[in-house]
């Protein structure tokens, strides 16, 4: 191979690892939000979302934990494997959001409706 296809090729290759990279980062990623509702107010909002996106409940795992912090978490029921994760922390009067993405994409409805959930 000739040097300048070569360095085309190899410039080729490292933009596509570089790109990969990058959207894999993305998808791994966390959202934090802070909310002045309380947790189970954030929890509720966020269950009755996805009953009007026609998630079947089987795929929705509810959780509360003992600082009265709400999780939810889209899960597959064969696989128990979790998808995306919301999970609600109490702080003051209000809320910390953390949503993990569990390497998949936050579409924009998903992203709607957790912010209209926390404001």
């Amino acid at each position: 191979m000739p040097p300048q296809t070569a360095s085309r090729f190899l410039r080729g290759l490292l933009f596509a690892l570089a790109l990969l990279t990058s959207l894999a980062a993305h998808a791994d990623s966390t959202l934090q939000l802070s909310s002045d509702k309380p947790p189970t107010q954030i929890a509720d909002c966020l269950q009755q979302g996805i009953r009007r996106l026609k998630i079947p409940d089987d795929y929705v795992k509810r959780e509360t934990a003992p600082d009265k912090g709400e999780s939810i978490r889209l899960l597959n029921p064969v696989s128990a494997k979790t998808s995306l994760q919301v999970d609600i922390h109490p702080q003051g009067e209000g809320s910390q959001l953390q949503v993990d993405q569990n390497g998949i994409p936050l579409t924009p409805p998903w992203l709607r409706l957790i912010k209209r959930c926390a404001e």
